[in-house]
């Protein structure tokens, strides 16, 4: 696992790469104005589950809107990864906020799928852009 849940998040823009301590999972923050922005690469499992919930939570928290989740590179994820996704959902609409999950991976959706969480998450295909002032998506 690669994240650290005492080690504040990046200003808004900015990037926050970190090295993996397992080799098995790596999470990247990136800040957004109104959201955060978590691309997962690796396997999520029995062994990651707590200390990514802990580290998911905080970025959730000091977002203003909500929490988007890049799941496109996670090879694995296993039980304790959908209820993971499910718990944080839940705190997020406790918080007035919202998770959005994006670019599903196929081990991930066939998951989802199985298990009928896609019916309870909001998902989506890619992470989006972040809309600019006036609504406008940022210019590129």
């Amino acid at each position: 696992m690669s994240t650290r849940s005492d080690r504040p998040l990046p200003a808004t823009g900015e990037h926050l790469d970190v090295t993996p301590r397992s080799g098995v999972l790596d999470v990247a923050f990136e800040r957004r104005p109104q959201r955060v922005l978590a691309r997962l690469r690796g396997e999520i499992d029995l062994d990651d589950a707590a200390q990514l919930r802990n580290d998911l939570v905080a970025a959730l928290r000091s977002s203003p809107c909500g929490l988007d989740l890049d799941l496109s590179d996670v090879t694995f994820c296993d039980s304790q990864g959908v209820h993971l996704l499910t718990d944080l959902d839940r705190l997020a609409r406790q918080s007035g906020k919202t998770l959005v999950l994006t670019g599903l991976s196929r081990p991930v959706a066939r998951l989802l799928h199985v298990t009928g969480a896609q019916r309870v998450l909001d998902i989506r295909g890619r992470p989006e852009p972040e809309a600019g002032p006036g609504g406008a998506p940022p210019a590129r």
